[in-house]
């Protein structure tokens, strides 16, 4: 169990909520005490190489689990791209530490961001990627990342616990109808370029200390 000491006298909740109504790519300064990832923000992830955001658009897979298709795509404005950040035994506004597990949630789905090695990727033969209604421990992924906690706007990756491949986007292998345009979601075994993540635009909790009088 992570305990954060810093944290010990916090009284109260802030909540920060970035712009994500619209697909410019003009990111505001990050005010101090904001800069972190936090444990049950509501986030997009925005893959550093094509600047796509991973998204569950809704359409089952057709081969390997069937379960729901996970891809990125360039509509930065789609609801169906947050995600909610678990992490175990963590309270919320606590930043995330790089080599934390955590789960990643679809907020408009519940559903879970899994992977596992009995299924392929339907475009690039990969490990496939989906978003699972229910929780295992196919959902845990770490985070990994050269500080100390994960910050925002810095590229990260994310390793898959069971199976130590990483989230990969190919930008290079698209989908035909009925999800035209958005890019193939997988993981495979080289945190390469086309690894990197990075936390854009969502709802971002804060702890804050009680200021002296």
């Amino acid at each position: 169990m992570h305990v954060y000491s810093v944290f010990v006298l916090l009284s109260a909740i802030g909540i920060c909520t970035a712009l994500f109504g619209s697909n410019s790519n003009v990111v505001p300064e990050l005010e101090k005490g904001w800069e972190h990832v936090t444990a049950g923000s509501t986030i997009k992830l925005s893959h550093v190489k094509s600047n796509a955001r991973l998204m569950m658009p809704q359409v089952s897979y057709g081969t390997g689990s069937q379960q729901q298709a996970i891809t990125a795509h360039l509509d930065a404005a789609a609801t169906k791209g947050l995600w909610r950040v678990e992490v175990k035994e963590s309270l919320r506004g606590q930043p995330v530490l790089c080599g934390s597990q955590i789960r990643l949630i679809n907020s408009d789905t519940d559903h879970g961001l899994h992977s596992h090695s009995a299924h392929k990727s339907p475009i690039s033969s990969n490990q496939e990627v989906s978003g699972y209604d229910g929780r295992d421990t196919g959902d845990l992924w770490t985070v990994e990342c050269s500080q100390e906690k994960w910050m925002r706007e810095t590229p990260v990756v994310f390793k898959h616990v069971d199976t130590s491949k990483y989230l990969l986007s190919l930008p290079n292998k698209k989908f035909g109808q009925p999800i035209s345009g958005h890019q193939e979601v997988c993981a495979g075994k080289n945190a390469d370029s086309n690894a990197q993540w990075m936390a854009l635009e969502g709802y971002y909790f804060s702890r804050r200390l009680n200021e002296a009088k």
